[in-house]
């Protein structure tokens, strides 16, 4: 057991020590850190939370261009498989009028993300 927690301590610390010595971006750093905190401690929803308290605090609220763009494509992943589910015949039709809200919603939704960029 604590050649594993070792391990995972070395393979953070390498990590860590890449992406600052690549220059990374530091909010990229932190969520690279979560992921494997999350790993390491089994904590599947870690990285998730990070991710979405990043996303509001630093994406809507100070605009950062990473952060913004982590949240579109989040967004954008959503929105494919919404479009997908528009193109299965098993939904009636007023499943399928929600559908094409979400859909709506989900693209007006990546529009605002856009505009914070600028």
């Amino acid at each position: 057991m604590a050649e594993k927690k070792y391990g995972a301590i070395e393979n953070l610390r390498e990590k860590l020590n890449d992406s600052v010595t690549a220059c990374k971006d530091p909010l990229e750093i932190v969520l690279e850190m979560a992921a494997i905190i999350g790993e390491i401690s089994g904590e599947k929803n870690f990285y998730r939370t990070i991710q979405e308290q990043i996303s509001t605090i630093y994406g809507k609220v100070f605009k950062n261009k990473i952060a913004l763009d982590k949240e579109i494509e989040i967004v954008s992943e959503r929105l494919k498989k919404i479009e997908a589910a528009a193109q299965n015949p098993e939904f009636d039709d007023d499943e399928h009028r929600r559908i094409i809200f979400a859909l709506e919603r989900h693209k007006k939704e990546i529009e605002r993300l856009e505009s914070l960029k600028n």
